[in-house]
């Protein structure tokens, strides 16, 4: 898919984007501007069809924010206890960092209206395309699957805005023109929308392709198994109801659907975990083509460095003293730096400890080095998106990457099943097994010889698995904006952070998440200018 979206982008396709793009101004697309293809006439050929189901796909990079590959970072990474603010001055991600937002905040409107933008894109492709003769396509799967990959990001991008916002405004099967500015569309019970994506993402799964026949970063059967898991997952758990201000327990009979859709994907036989920790992100800019779209790829943000690129090597690398360097922008937390277990080898591919200087010597990021490195900068980096030594010198130059942003792994799905097995079963030996490969590839000890981070032994009942599984959801998944949902979702978020407030030496930045966390914050606030737009809009409670 790299190389379709690189072609796409750059020949007539562009007309349709500018026009879509038009979504972000004030005006109604109820009328066709002069210039811009309609949709309703457009729609002739499979290469029509092709393009406009791209130009959903290109959503994931959407706006100024760029989507995934910034603004949700932003709000779901730094808005979490893995990731500090970084040092780049912008006091938005400060606030975001110490729950001190509000519905102002810029990346709020950025998540919901590249969500938006991306459902109302899939939804003129499921309308127009079921229209279209089954002759206009190579085969009628083709069509289906095009169909089906639509229907991927709908639901996909209705679960972020839920999983953000709560209940939100839903079009349910309808495409309409400017879902981002339409007033008077009041909020939808979140459970409505729930059921809507689990129907959309089965419909999905049975027309999508495997990943041995499918171009690189486009949705597959697994790819639905896998979401799914994650829906069920999301249900199980704890949730804040956006109309009463309570944090509700979901339905327990969700464990086993999650544990169900799991076994699936892991019994697609496309899927497994890389045997190099390093290798599932591509750590080598001349050679992203080896380890793009592995065996543990289920579905990424697919960037190309010419193009839709991910901006790492300046947001995420550190900045030298003297100015040169990274931006230090996205830093990980000291508390979740130093949990690693001695001998985990995904350590030095989470964490950067040193860079090379134009000298090809090594500069540490670390207390023993804190003249070398900004005033509190004295500790590492996020080293999982950038490349290796080797191509990482210092400074870097430029800023594109074609590093891939990952939305699900196959080790995700495995620490899935062993969670939700364990919550219906207790430790089952199935549920041992998934867990003990992710450990195994880590280097470590194998359940149920697992410490916790004081060191003591976790007890090996349901509920010491629980817990060894969470930190693991941790150290594993760290930076791919998973641990803010997870806290939710475990209905923990509040103790969390008071709990890091409590320590020996707690940071001032722990002193003021554990002062400003409150419940309500297991819910993002709907964009203020969503609330401006649409006066039938209510906002989440306490916002």
């Amino acid at each position: 898919m790299k190389t379709q979206i690189r072609t796409i982008i750059n020949t007539g396709f562009v007309i349709i984007m500018l026009g879509i793009l038009g979504l972000t101004g004030c005006e109604k697309l109820d009328e066709i501007p002069p210039g811009i293809l309609n949709p309703a006439t457009y729609f002739e050929t499979q290469e029509d069809a092709l393009t406009a189901l791209t130009g959903a796909y290109a959503g994931h990079y959407g706006g100024a924010q760029r989507y995934y590959l910034k603004s949700w970072i932003i709000v779901v990474d730094v808005g979490s206890d893995d990731m500090g603010d970084g040092f780049g001055g912008i006091q938005e991600r400060k606030e975001m960092d110490r729950f001190k937002f509000d519905p102002q905040f810029g990346d709020f409107y950025w998540v919901w209206w590249s969500a938006y933008l991306i459902i109302n894109r899939a939804g003129n492709v499921i309308e127009n395309v079921v229209l279209m003769p089954d002759n206009a396509f190579d085969s009628p799967e083709l069509k289906k699957r095009i169909i089906a990959e639509a229907r991927f990001l709908r639901a996909q991008n209705y679960f972020n805005l839920v999983r953000c916002f709560g209940d939100v405004v839903f079009h349910g099967d309808s495409y309409v023109s400017d879902p981002v500015g339409d007033a008077d569309k009041p909020r939808t019970d979140v459970m409505d929308i729930y059921d809507f994506i689990i129907d959309e993402l089965i419909k999905a799964e049975q027309d999508l392709w495997d990943r041995e026949i499918t171009e690189k970063g486009r949705a597959t059967r697994g790819a639905a198994q896998a979401f799914l898991s994650k829906v069920y997952l999301t249900l199980a758990g704890w949730r804040l109801d956006a109309k009463t201000g309570n944090m509700v327990q979901g339905d327990p009979s969700n464990w086993a659907k999650a544990a169900e859709w799991a076994k699936k994907c892991m019994d697609e036989g496309h899927y497994n975990l890389r045997a190099n920790y390093r290798d599932v992100f591509p750590a080598h800019e001349d050679d992203y083509d080896t380890y793009e779209n592995n065996e543990e790829h289920i579905f990424f943000v697919n960037c190309t460095e010419a193009n839709n690129w991910f901006e790492t090597k300046l947001y995420w690398g550190p900045r030298l003293a003297n100015g040169e360097g990274g931006y230090s922008s996205f830093v990980g937390e000291k508390e979740l730096i130093y949990s690693f277990e001695p001998g985990d080898l995904r350590d030095e591919v989470v964490n950067l400890y040193y860079v090379i200087d134009e000298l090809e010597e090594e500069q540490p990021l670390d207390d023993g080095n804190a003249g070398y490195w900004w005033p509190g900068m004295s500790f590492p980096h996020v080293n999982k998106y950038l490349p290796d030594e080797d191509d990482y010198t210092f400074p870097p130059s430029g800023n594109a990457s074609g590093t891939n942003y990952p939305l699900f792994r196959f080790a995700e799905v495995l620490l899935i099943y062993a969670e939700a097995v364990n919550e219906t079963n207790g430790p089952t030996a199935e549920a041992i097994e998934a867990f003990n490969r992710i450990r195994r590839r880590a280097g470590l000890s194998e359940w149920p010889n697992v410490n916790d981070l004081n060191g003591n032994p976790y007890p090996s009942d349901q509920d010491g698995f629980r817990r060894a599984i969470r930190q693991e959801r941790r150290w594993e998944l760290c930076y791919e904006g998973k641990r803010i949902f997870d806290l939710r979702r475990w209905g923990n978020l509040v103790e969390t952070f008071l709990a890091r407030g409590n320590v020996t030496n707690p940071t001032p930045q722990d002193l003021i998440r554990a002062q400003n966390v409150q419940e309500k914050h297991n819910l993002f606030p709907i964009p203020y200018l969503e609330i401006q737009k649409d006066p039938s809009l209510t906002q989440n409670p306490g916002f």
